[in-house]
């Protein structure tokens, strides 16, 4: 009876600081990824239609979107629909409405706005991470 105490205190001696690694390496959670891709699917010169698609690609729901861009001076957002536009001088965010923020994996969603000047998005952040399918904020 006394070499099974023994046996078993000296057994989890040497276990417990094992599954202590092995929790510490695995994470608390999932994070979730996703991307987001623009296009620009109309220019007429001094103006432009502009499309974002945000894509979950990761194996969790993700339960809201924020996209976030810079346009060089003389850009600028003048109407969207899909998604609320606000700016901070070359900023841009664009935030899911109430109906469309929910996105099970593999689904996508679109938002899209008219812009005026020339220039490109730059500077792309998704839910904080990358647009690339980098990981995210959850």
């Amino acid at each position: 009876m006394r070499f099974r105490h023994r046996f078993t205190a000296g057994l989890a001696t040497l276990l417990l600081p094992l599954f202590g690694l092995v929790g510490l390496a695995t994470p608390a959670h999932a994070a979730t990824e996703a991307t987001a891709t623009y296009a620009k699917p109309q220019d007429w010169g001094s103006g432009f239609e502009g499309k974002w698609t945000v894509k979950n690609t990761g194996t969790t729901t993700i339960s809201s979107w924020t996209v976030e861009w810079d346009f060089p001076s003389g850009t600028s957002v003048t109407s969207a629909w899909d998604a609320d536009v606000t700016s901070s001088g070359t900023h841009w965010t664009a935030k899911n409405k109430s109906w469309n923020g929910s996105l099970a994996p593999g689904t996508s969603v679109s938002f899209g706005f008219n812009g005026s000047g020339s220039g490109s998005p730059s500077n792309c952040k998704l839910n904080g991470g990358s647009c690339d399918g980098g990981p995210s904020v959850p």
